[in-house]
């Protein structure tokens, strides 16, 4: 960090060098983590689209389950990321922006790349997001087309019974009971 964004921060904060030190370190690791979690989101959107393509219920299910566990984590890592920043930075909302701005213009390079990194993982968790939804909408609507083609010749069942089949070349008829 250079002497004037650390002497910038410290006017802002009214921490001391260290203290200050120690927070920036820990948002930065806070950002890695994040990263790695949305990365997990990435593998898990994966594993669901794989588990649709092999029609398998069960990894369909297991992704799904595994899809909502990772986003309540980066609810929470988010969450405790802007508690950090706030207690950095006296700008509401305390974003990663803001505190750049704060400390001069730029991020310190350990900093800035975390946040760069979780930006690539949230991008391409993104994209993953995107594509799923796709193929999820098309599966429904083939499977809605298939029920609907299925039960399409079926109607309500006849309120009378009605005369068994009967043959049309005329065999088995009497016609003169003098023979």
């Amino acid at each position: 960090m250079s002497p004037q964004a650390t002497g910038t921060a410290s006017a802002i904060s009214g921490k001391d060098v260290n203290d200050r030190q120690r927070a920036l370190e820990a948002i930065a690791q806070g950002l890695r983590r994040e990263a790695a979690t949305a990365e997990e989101l990435r593998e898990a959107l994966i594993r669901q689209r794989a588990g649709v393509a092999a029609d398998s219920a069960g990894a369909v299910h297991a992704s799904c389950d595994d899809i909502a566990r990772i986003l309540v984590a980066l609810d929470s890592a988010r969450r405790h990321r802007v508690e950090r920043l706030e207690s950095l930075i006296p700008a509401r909302p305390a974003t990663l922006e803001a505190l750049a701005a704060e400390l001069g213009g730029t991020l310190p390079p350990g900093l800035s790349d975390a946040a760069q990194a979780l930006r690539r993982a949230a991008g391409s968790a993104a994209r993953e997001a995107a594509v799923n939804r796709t193929v999820l909408q098309r599966t429904v609507e083939a499977g809605e087309a298939f029920l609907q083609a299925l039960f399409a010749g079926t109607g309500e069942p006849d309120a009378v019974y009605r005369a068994g089949e009967r043959r049309d070349d005329g065999a088995g008829f009497l016609l003169d009971r003098t023979a």
